[in-house]
């Protein structure tokens, strides 16, 4: 009987000292770790300073998108000041005066980027169809600036900044919007998008001359089904517009000088059914002010 007890004593013994061990083991591998997250901290290289140096498009590129959350709208407006002592304020006001008017045919070496709209103007004859264009039914700036793969109107798939790297035109005229401003929200996202786009572009041709295009009117029934396409909120849209446009010296044309009625609404001889696309007269008259706007 003592020889039982005194062998249950040691498996007893040899038991406790296996969980001790264990433990031991284990509270070393986490003091371990401990120490080496510590030294990673304590040795890592410091954060380079994108402050100094880095363009615009290397501090807001994040891998293949453009990062909008930390991209800030709030820079500082260079105001145009008019003859008359005015301020742009209202998109009406800063948008380029009337000048004499040119050829259609010296369109021919400029580019238009927009969506549906601007692709009656390369599909009408009273559009400009000699242009160059990178019109894609349905985008917004977002899918300039995330290098999106878009269809043309001859059913040709493209990226919208190749394509205009490779055009270099001597001019390009932009009209993007009524696609993504359907619903009444915040805008915030919309605004933000076209700044990034119009930086890109700049950075891609250097040597054009970026003309940025109100959005344009609509007839007061559109509201029905796009509640956030109506006069009063394209005008606050577009006052945003005409000053990202003079802050990034580009220059702003208001088209609602050649396609709105006295009260702000798309003339009705102009547009389609649906309101807001444009019959052939609505192309005849929006080229004859670009014709004089230039």
């Amino acid at each position: 009987m003592a020889d039982y007890q005194e062998y249950r004593r040691r498996i007893l013994h040899r038991r406790w000292r296996r969980i001790f061990i264990t433990a031991a083991l284990l509270i070393l591998l986490v003091l371990l770790a401990a120490v080496g997250v510590l030294w990673k901290r304590l040795h890592r290289e410091p954060a380079p300073n994108t402050a100094q140096g880095p363009t615009i498009l290397q501090q807001e590129l994040t891998g293949s998108e453009w990062n909008t959350i930390s991209y800030t709208p709030a820079r500082r407006l260079s105001v145009q000041t008019l003859d008359n002592g005015m301020t742009a304020m209202d998109f009406r006001l800063a948008a380029q005066p009337a000048s004499p008017a040119v050829e259609r045919s010296s369109f021919s070496d400029v580019s238009f980027l927009g969506d549906s709209l601007t692709q009656g103007m390369q599909l009408y004859d009273t559009g400009l169809p000699n242009a160059h264009f990178c019109a894609y039914k349905g985008v917004g700036p977002n899918a300039v600036v995330n290098n999106t793969t878009c269809r043309r109107a001859d059913g040709e798939k493209e990226v919208p900044m190749e394509a205009l790297a490779s055009q270099q035109p001597r001019a390009l005229y932009i009209l993007l919007g009524t696609n993504v401003l359907t619903a009444d929200s915040d805008y915030t996202s919309f605004l933000t998008y076209y700044r990034l786009m119009l930086d890109m572009i700049s950075q891609a041709l250097p040597n054009t001359k970026i003309y940025v295009q109100s959005i344009t009117p609509v007839r007061p029934e559109v509201r029905k089904k796009s509640p956030g396409l109506y006069k009063e909120r394209l005008c606050e849209i577009n006052d945003a517009l005409s000053a990202i446009a003079l802050e990034k010296g580009c220059t702003f044309l208001n088209l609602w000088e050649a396609l709105a009625d006295e009260n702000g609404d798309l003339i009705e001889e102009y547009a389609q059914p649906d309101g807001y696309h444009l019959l052939p007269a609505g192309y005849d008259a929006w080229v004859d002010y670009l014709c004089t706007h230039t």
